[in-house]
């Protein structure tokens, strides 16, 4: 493929909805037949599902129009001699983005927040791989006796086998590449929701033993398997997490815009609603018909993992296993992928790192020596004309450079050859700056480096981790909310402000009318999620503690 046709977009709606899916349907659908029998599957569970897709689809509207209003400026800038060229691969980036709304040190939190998000996502895939594969370990290497569940030299020797297989997907640059692997991906964990269901089907009907062990209170817990409300709101606000944490995918949504094709407003409206809504749809279907095989359990509850409340004999049970183990192994490239960009433009943000880059990264327009400094240019110690810069009247208010701007033949050849190496580095600073938001991933090394650095790192964390609900508990209630709701809300609001509008929109009618009911759901959803997240990350702690310490 050739340099022109990997600037360009190449990413459909097709292959935009299967990275999307891949990157937000996974292993965190399997708690959500929990999140249902905690809070009423008959009626409070699903409205609560469908408001929190609801609220989720609309901050990925915002952290769409953020990430383009942040890059406004810059490729108004870059590209004011070239015709407006949709099909151009965008650049936006989330922590260009919170850099542009908030500052320097939102840039800072933001990459840290988004690396956190992943790696630690990473980690958790990681652990649940090797839980997935454990009976077909075990079965070959027989752990010693009292082993139980947890890292062993073997089932960890298996996790980083898979880990070794799926690592050269983490290094591919675009994620419109690995359409084909969302697609397996959405296969295998369909797959999954059907053995839960059928199982639970099985169950409703009589089809499956019940456990009796003469308690009561099970007894009434598996009686009450079918409820609206829940019975405390300490089961909502231990739900409310899961349902969060099913919808987060927002670290690829910037991503995933910059490569498809024809960006309109129409066309991210479609992507958008066509991957949210049929990952709602599957959810409620894993978390209803999973709620309910809590009759056939021993205690009348089911765990935070659905499949470890069937019988591990169970072969419908062991083909669950191996497809959600296909879909976190298809995943991984979806979690790494964000992490590893945010390395790698950290690095480039270096004195070495930019030098590295523009070593591999440099066209012929961006040299020095070679394209500023030609023949005629360098026998010519007098004057040149002076090139101004073409600038349209719609960007007066944009302006990043001076008015007088001369191009880079011009400078050259009105610079001493004393000069020249002082104005190779400042060229080559300048044009590496250009590169960070979309061609620094160019440094086919310093990519391959960075993903393998950040997986492999995971992978080892894993080995040594027996169980992260700890860290999932702490992400779904914290970290997740505020990178996926309140940056891109508090961002829109920021970057779309009544300047801005102005400035596009010359009537005062419709346009206007939904410029304030877009302003007024970012400040609602704002204001609501703040306090969620400081009551969901108190109520994680007290769990942590609780279950540490018997309070």
């Amino acid at each position: 493929m050739s340099g022109q046709d990997e600037n360009k977009r190449q990413g459909t709606i097709s292959s935009a909805r299967f990275n999307l899916l891949s990157s937000m349907v996974g292993g965190g659908s399997l708690s959500l037949p929990l999140a249902f029998h905690q809070t009423g599957n008959i009626f409070m569970a699903p409205m609560l599902l469908v408001i929190t897709s609801v609220l989720a689809q609309q901050s990925i509207y915002f952290l769409v129009k953020a990430g383009i209003y942040s890059t406004e400026r810059r490729d108004m800038s870059d590209n004011h001699n070239d015709p407006l060229d949709n099909n151009k691969k965008g650049t936006a980036s989330y922590e260009n983005m919170a850099s542009q709304a908030f500052g320097a040190k939102a840039r800072v939190l933001s990459s840290v927040l988004v690396f956190a998000c992943c790696f630690f996502g990473t980690a958790g895939y990681a652990v649940l791989l090797r839980d997935m594969l454990e009976p077909l370990v075990d079965a070959v290497v027989v752990p010693a006796d009292g082993t139980g569940g947890g890292p062993t030299f073997a089932r960890n020797l298996a996790m980083l086998t898979v880990i070794l297989i799926v690592s050269p997907l983490c290094t591919i640059k675009n994620l419109t590449a690995l359409k084909n692997v969302g697609a397996a991906s959405m296969a295998s964990v369909l797959t999954v929701g059907f053995c839960v269901a059928y199982r639970s089907i099985e169950c409703q009907l009589g089809f499956t033993e019940q456990h009796d062990n003469g308690s009561s209170d099970n007894n009434e817990n598996r009686e009450s398997s079918i409820q609206a409300f829940p019975s405390s709101m300490k089961m909502v606000l231990d739900a409310i997490p899961l349902f969060i944490s099913s919808y987060i995918c927002h670290f690829n949504v910037l991503p995933i815009h910059n490569e498809l094709r024809c960006p309109t407003s129409d066309r991210v409206t479609q992507w958008v609603r066509t991957s949210m809504w049929p990952a709602t749809l599957f959810y409620y279907v894993i978390g209803l018909t999973g709620s309910l095989y809590a009759k056939c359990t021993p205690t009348g509850e089911v765990q935070g993992n659905i499949l470890l409340d069937f019988d591990e004999d169970d072969p419908l049970l062991l083909l669950a296993r191996m497809c959600l183990a296909m879909t976190i192994t298809l995943a991984f490239p979806m979690l790494v992928t964000p992490a590893r960009d945010i390395v790698v433009r950290a690095v480039a943000s270096t004195r070495c790192g930019r030098r590295i880059i523009a070593k591999s990264a440099r066209e012929p327009s961006f040299g020095v020596s070679d394209i500023m400094f030609s023949e005629d240019d360098a026998s010519n110690n007098g004057l040149t004309e002076v090139h101004f810069e073409h600038m349209e009247v719609s960007q007066a208010t944009h302006l990043e450079e001076p008015l007088l701007a001369m191009d880079n033949r011009s400078i050259a050849s009105s610079t001493p050859d004393a000069m020249r190496d002082d104005l190779d580095e400042f060229v080559e600073n300048r044009s590496t700056s250009r590169l960070n938001e979309r061609e620094v991933t160019d440094s086919r090394l310093l990519r391959i480096a960075a993903a393998l650095s950040v997986f492999w790192s995971a992978a080892f964390i894993a080995c040594i981790v027996s169980s992260i609900d700890v860290v999932w508990d702490l992400l779904g209630s914290s970290f997740s909310i505020m990178m996926a709701f309140i940056i891109p809300c508090g961002a829109y609001l920021k970057l779309a402000g009544r300047k801005r509008f102005l400035n596009q929109v010359s009537d005062g009618g419709a346009s206007f009318r939904k410029w304030m009911v877009s302003r007024t759901v970012a400040w609602v959803m704002v204001l609501l999620f703040i306090p969620l997240m400081i009551v969901s990350t108190a109520n994680a702690v007290y769990n942590t503690l609780s279950s540490t310490f018997v309070l």
